[in-house]
């Protein structure tokens, strides 16, 4: 039977090590962590399981601290996890006859990383938010996951090690070999999304330095400029720089699906709304980037006024969620049952419009989006009377300055000067420093 190594790096991950290393203690025949500087009790723990715990001096280079963890194993084949991931039960049972099958020309195989989040719409890059089933332990009350595919197992050879100083991977080395990965069912479950991270802008700003030295050092790899447009925007709200990387990326690999994907996402943000339309459409019709596809063209149709085109896109989004392999959250379904109810109004379809509107705020009434497109549609045919209905009941669930804000706007133009009052003294109430409603008060 081939014998099969963990492989390691980890750096304070005491809270979580325990649960990974158990998730495989009765398949691996050998344990190699390179700490890079942990000041917990990961080194402790890690000896508990038998571990070898090699100290790694961290040069900002992913793949040399993986190659560290790499060198001294000696098994047949490598399985290599962070501290906040476990292989699923399933996955560890199967692992063992998987590579006693493994023909001589496969050197790695993909397996599939699950993220657990709190977040109705979490996603990573390509893979919608799903909705959480899963009944293991520490995922049971996530709300979503998605999924990526990494080659976390492959075989021990001096000639497949780890390449990139950041987004390290062993793929390259295994093509170079002569062999080839191919897909498995296996599954890990990641629960580092889960998980209050401390020091999350020190944290950022390390990996943005790490990106930028990336794509210097390596600039004809579109997956790292993805990974930067995606640094630019979410952490240092740089749309142009975002949006110059993600052209960087589908110009070297036109394939780039996440790039396109992306690039219509921040095109969008620019109100470019048609350039956007021609960026989603590089997206394939199938998965969840056909769902992706549908739901963000529809979008942009709808801002430019194209309800009808819209709305069929709309339709589609849902015709394909609905042939999904895993069902996604009822709160992501109803908004697009909303924008199609939205659509079906401007386009004069108001009875079938509105019964949509308020089956999707019923449904979900926490998803804000889902009352403010009711609002509008209510504006929209001049029923100003239904719209402050609707603003009014949206504060049962949410509140802000602005909503309490348009909700008195409304109550004041169908002349309820009274109820506007007393609405605008218990916003007063919540925002005692408001201007903005305190003037809406005196109107």
């Amino acid at each position: 039977m081939p014998t099969i190594g963990l492989s390691m790096i980890v750096k304070n991950g005491g809270s979580d090590l325990r649960y990974c290393l158990s998730s495989v203690r009765s398949i691996v025949d050998q344990i190699v962590i390179a700490d890079t500087g942990s000041t917990d009790d990961s080194i402790a723990i890690a000896k508990e399981f038998g571990a070898t715990v090699i100290p790694c001096v961290w040069n900002d280079h992913y793949a040399e601290a993986r190659n560290v963890a790499l060198a001294p194993v000696t098994t047949d084949w490598v399985l290599v996890l962070d501290a906040d991931e476990e292989l699923s039960p399933e996955a560890a049972a199967a692992l063992p006859d998987l590579v006693a099958s493994t023909p001589e020309n496969i050197g790695g195989y993909q397996l599939t990383i699950r993220n657990y989040a709190n977040a109705v719409f979490a996603s990573v890059t390509g893979s919608l938010g799903h909705r959480n089933t899963d009944s293991f332990e520490r995922a049971k009350n996530a709300l979503t996951h998605s999924e990526h595919i990494l080659c976390r197992l492959f075989r021990r050879d001096p000639s497949i090690y780890f390449t990139g100083r950041v987004h390290e991977a062993v793929e390259m080395q295994i093509h170079r070999a002569g062999l080839r990965t191919v897909v498995s069912n296996l599954l890990i479950l990641h629960y580092g999304t889960l998980a209050e991270h401390c020091n999350y802008d020190k944290k950022q700003h390390r990996y943005y330095k790490l990106l930028r030295t990336a794509v210097e050092e390596t600039p004809n790899l579109p997956h790292l400029w993805v990974q930067l447009a995606i640094t630019e925007r979410n952490t240092y709200n740089n749309l142009d720089a975002a949006l110059e990387c993600t052209r960087r990326a589908v110009a070297l690999d036109p394939g780039a699906l996440d790039a396109w994907s992306l690039l219509g996402e921040y095109l969008g943000e620019k109100k470019e709304h048609q350039q956007a339309i021609e960026a989603f459409h590089h997206l394939p019709d199938v998965g969840d980037w056909g769902i992706t596809k549908a739901w963000r063209i529809g979008d942009h149709l709808h801002d430019l006024k194209r309800f009808k085109e819209a709305r069929a896109m709309y339709i589609q989004a849902v015709d394909r969620a609905r042939k999904s392999r895993q069902p996604l959250p009822q709160e992501f379904l109803t908004t697009i049952e909303s924008r199609i109810g939205y659509t079906e109004v401007r386009i004069g379809m108001r009875t079938v419009g509105f019964r949509k509107l308020i089956h999707a705020r019923d449904s979900t009434p926490m998803v804000l989006s889902n009352h403010e497109r009711l609002m509008k549609a209510y504006v929209s045919v001049q029923d100003d009377r239904s719209a402050a209905e609707v603003a009014e009941a949206t504060l049962k669930y949410w509140t802000s300055e602005q909503l309490y804000g348009r909700a008195i706007a409304l109550l004041r133009r169908i002349n309820e000067d009274a109820r506007a009052d007393r609405l605008a003294e218990a916003g007063l109430q919540q925002f005692p420093d408001s201007n903005y409603l305190r003037n809406m008060a005196f109107v």
